[in-house]
């Protein structure tokens, strides 16, 4: 539980967590409950605003919504099932869920969930004995199987159906448990032949043929369609008017899609990826987080011996929240040393100060140059020009109340198509930045000119 970060004693981001009365000894015939929350965004992250308790047998113990004390902003309706409409009679509060919960299960009870970390953070509870199906299922390099398709490979049972708007809590909770109850009768061995990652890849194929509505649009005007893929990949489309190209690697996929794509009206392209060995997994993603490290990390000055300091550092926290900020005196004349928790912080903090009149100093603010930074500036300018990053503009300094403002004053950011707010996983508290994503100009440099409750006066794209 403590590898998978689930709320335990003593842990400090679950100071304020109700610990279940569940101090007895688990056996072999202690009672097994389902357990399944639904979720809703509000002003400060993910609240819970659906409970669903199930015992062995498949009696409902407890059903109840739940409505979170602060302002929802997102219903997550697809996936939670919850609407406004449904919330506006419930008086249920967290606090009464907990009570209730705390009542209902013995000393020995095992809470069986997906995930059910997520649901015991929702429930803001510590409970000792859990048995997670996302894990106890377990995939290749920690991958995890979705609760929709175990209980279909494992149960027959299809759940999360598309007709319906959003999840059934009770329905998910029953089926964690028949899911924890078969693997205890039929152990691990059943499980392995069942080959669950052939099986998952199959219904991904049939997930892609249905799918593929255009396939029957091109046959009606007598166009091909171009698949391009490895040899290794035997996915057939159904249709008649399907060019089929097999290649023997990835590269030759991609020289011909370079050739061909231009003669189809509409081509799928196919990469497929050996997985990586776990040494060279953990190798890269060291050296990423070496690489991630330097690439947030600035150093500025040289400044006056008689700087204020206090004010210093609270210019360089505008730019964005700082991991660490340490004072370098072993230089002719004082540094600072600052590490953003953000690679667009620091970036924002070079483009804005370098070269600017500090304290009557001008100062250069750059990166340390090591072997690991040489091509920094390079690889920032390719991330900024990536696609996925060419819409998004990055701020600083945003307050608790920014969502609230967005949805009062709409016409702030014309056109905004997403709001990403990061938490921190261990508190869940709102970082002080954001990320807006919509159509901006190209090269455009965001400038609100305003100051209301924190917000910034610039961000970078």
């Amino acid at each position: 539980m403590k590898t998978f970060n689930f709320p335990l004693q003593g842990s400090p981001d679950c100071e304020n967590f109700i610990t279940t009365k569940c101090n007895g000894s688990v056996t072999d015939n202690s009672p097994l409950f389902g357990l399944d929350c639904e979720m809703c965004i509000t002003s400060k992250g993910r609240e819970l605003t659906r409970i669903s308790l199930v015992a062995e047998g498949g009696s409902c113990l407890m059903d109840e919504l739940v409505k979170p004390d602060d302002k929802i902003i997102d219903y997550v309706t697809c996936y939670s099932g919850i609407t406004k409409k449904m919330l506006n009679p419930v008086k249920t509060k967290l606090k009464d869920v907990q009570r209730q919960l705390k009542a209902l299960l013995p000393p020995d009870a095992v809470l069986v969930g997906h995930s059910v970390d997520l649901d015991l953070r929702a429930l803001k509870m510590i409970h000792p004995y859990v048995i997670d199906t996302s894990l106890l299922y377990a995939r290749e390099q920690g991958r995890r199987f979705k609760l929709k398709f175990l209980a279909k490979a494992i149960l027959g049972k299809d759940i999360q159906c598309s007709e319906r708007n959003g999840h059934d809590a009770t329905e998910d909770a029953t089926s964690t448990l028949e899911l924890a109850q078969y693997f205890l009768k039929y152990g691990p061995k059943k499980i392995a032949e069942l080959n669950l990652e052939e099986l998952w890849r199959d219904q991904e194929i049939r997930n892609i043929r249905e799918k593929f509505h255009v396939l029957k649009c091109l046959d009606s005007v007598d166009q091909k369609l171009l698949f391009l893929s490895r040899e290794t990949d035997n996915i057939e489309l159904p249709s008649k008017n399907c060019e089929t190209i097999k290649c023997l690697s990835n590269k030759e996929v991609f020289e011909q899609a370079r050739r061909q794509v231009d003669f189809h009206p509409f081509s799928i392209v196919q990469f497929s990826f050996e997985p990586f060995s776990p040494l060279l997994t953990e190798e890269m993603n060291k050296r990423m987080r070496i690489k991630w490290t330097e690439m947030s990390t600035i150093y500025a000055g040289p400044f006056s011996k008689d700087c204020n300091l206090r004010a210093l550092k609270r210019l360089f926290k505008s730019f964005g929240p700082v991991r660490t900020m340490t004072l370098v005196l072993e230089t002719h004349q004082p540094h600072l040393y600052i590490r953003y928790e953000v690679l667009e912080a620091a970036q924002l903090a070079i483009e804005s100060l370098n070269g600017v009149l500090v304290e009557g100093v001008y100062i250069k603010v750059q990166r340390p140059v090591t072997e690991l930074t040489l091509d920094c500036d390079t690889l920032v300018n390719e991330l900024e020009q990536d696609s996925e990053n060419r819409d998004t503009i990055y701020l600083s300094g945003v307050s608790q109340n920014f969502l609230g403002h967005l949805q009062e004053l709409p016409n702030l950011f014309f056109g905004l198509e997403a709001v990403i707010v990061p938490t921190d996983p261990k508190s869940g508290r709102q970082k002080k930045y954001c990320f807006l994503s919509k159509t901006w100009g190209k090269g455009t440099q965001f400038q609100t000119g305003r100051d209301i409750n924190g917000f910034p006066e610039k961000g970078i794209i």
